[in-house]
């Protein structure tokens, strides 16, 4: 990654929550740097939270002459060291360096995961700031078969609050962090992942599965009761007869030219275990 200033980051209400990064980074308000992951974890089959923060500590930062532990980045920066920090599921703008900046929040580095048996969906309701008609949040559902990638950020709890309060608008309780209690999370490494296409997801009338087999993962196991993904708990997300919306396959402008209200509500906790 090129240093760069996170405003130059392109993104629109249009292609919301796209486009990303590809690879890990953290960012000031002014700049962002790529991290360097220590690739020796790859051998492990699991890990658990205090594995991962001890990992990330350890990872290099790239400054414009040098590279430095994100640990002596923190505290060269004055932000709260990684032992103070919880690893938080981002599946929509919130991994998004240009919405960052808007949310003031710095020093949050992300890395790059994947989902296998959960997936990324549009919910049901239009936040009406910024653009008209408004623009779809991103929630999360299960689909049995089913992988991708999005991105875990190590958030101290103002940046935390920091997030919950912009999808809230500031008022209402209607997104909650929670731990999911299916599917499986692990460490990314190397190229792009596609997921399964549009036609290879297959639907019995009643649920979808994919069917095909997964590629294999590339890096261990996280243990999920550490991790916390955000859950939109109002209506819930977007239900096309049976199928779902997801962000994958269906652009943000072109999910609410072409699918939205032609469905109906799936209710949150029918669609996603939590603990």
């Amino acid at each position: 990654m090129q240093n760069s200033s996170p405003r130059a980051w392109p993104w629109s209400a249009a292609s919301s929550p796209e486009p990303y990064p590809e690879q890990a980074w953290v960012q000031s308000l002014r700049m962002m740097h790529g991290i360097v992951l220590d690739e020796g974890i790859k051998n492990k089959t699991e890990v658990t939270m205090d594995e991962i923060l001890n990992w990330m500590a350890e990872s290099k930062v790239i400054l414009e002459n040098e590279e430095m532990k994100l640990e002596e980045w923190f505290s060269a920066n004055g932000k709260s060291p990684v032992a103070e920090r919880t690893p938080f599921l981002l599946c929509g703008e919130l991994a998004n360096p240009y919405r960052l900046v808007d949310l003031g929040i710095s020093g949050m580095p992300i890395f790059p995961v994947r989902m296998d048996g959960i997936c990324r969906v549009w919910t049901d309701v239009i936040d009406g700031r910024e653009v008209q008609p408004g623009i779809h949040h991103v929630t999360l559902a299960r689909t049995t078969g089913w992988w991708e990638t999005t991105w875990i950020g190590l958030a101290d709890k103002e940046q935390a609050r920091v997030m919950t309060e912009w999808l809230n608008g500031g008022r209402g309780t209607a997104w909650r962090w929670a731990r999911l209690a299916e599917g499986e999370l692990s460490i990314h490494f190397g190229e792009v992942l596609f997921s399964p296409q549009y036609d290879q997801v297959s639907w019995d009338g009643e649920k979808e599965s994919v069917l095909i087999e997964a590629p294999p993962r590339t890096g261990p196991v996280i243990e999920k009761s550490g991790v916390r993904a955000i859950l939109f708990t109002k209506q819930g997300c977007y239900d096309n007869r049976g199928k779902l919306a997801r962000c994958v396959h269906f652009k943000q402008r072109q999910f609410h030219d072409e699918m939205f209200r032609r469905g109906s509500a799936g209710i949150w906790n029918e669609i996603i275990d939590i603990d």
